[in-house]
């Protein structure tokens, strides 16, 4: 697939196959992640990926109850963790979360591209992910992920299909992209 096809078509759905996920599967998408850029090359992150029964049950018990009814059917469960110590502040900018964001992106780009459902979530209890994973200090949660093989739509809990049966949409990129000034047209 052209890389701009895969761009433009992934989409944040939320239902999974039931089907489990090949370790070599799941090692793509750690291998996409980890080719990310960084500043400095400094390659803040962490990535937790819950395999044990009490690794998904702590994940899961963090998710937002708006992420619950569907998160918690993916086989293929990631935390995706960081530290402003191995990327400090530049400016006031948490440049670890810059770096966190471009690794997860590859994955989401890697996982669509090999056909699964591939889901970040901002919606998770922090805290009980560090406790629920034993992360020490000074590490903190960039974002959750929920992945698995697509699944059927019709699955879904009704109001959780309404957000997946969504029309795809992006803004015109007159609305965010200006030529020299803000404001400027292309």
């Amino acid at each position: 697939m052209d890389i701009l096809e895969v761009i433009r078509n992934r989409r944040s759905d939320r239902h999974f196959d039931a089907r489990p996920v090949a370790q070599a599967d799941i090692d793509l998408l750690i291998e996409a992640f980890r080719w990310a850029p960084s500043s400095s090359n400094r390659q803040p992150w962490r990535l937790i990926f819950a395999a044990s029964e009490a690794a998904r049950a702590a994940y899961d018990d963090a998710l937002s109850a708006g992420n619950k009814p569907w998160a918690c059917a993916a086989p293929v469960k990631f935390a995706v963790i960081g530290t402003p110590e191995e990327q400090p502040d530049r400016n006031g900018l948490h440049m670890w979360l810059l770096d966190a964001g471009l690794a997860l992106e590859n994955m989401l780009i890697q996982g669509y591209a090999m056909g699964m459902t591939i889901h970040a979530m901002a919606g998770y209890d922090e805290k009980k992910i560090l406790a629920g994973f034993n992360i020490p200090q000074p590490f903190r949660v960039a974002a959750v992920v929920a992945a698995g093989w697509r699944g059927k739509v019709e699955s879904l809990p009704e109001e959780v299909r309404a957000k997946d049966l969504k029309p795809r949409t992006r803004k015109a990129a007159e609305e965010f992209a200006f030529k020299d000034t803000f404001g400027g047209k292309l």
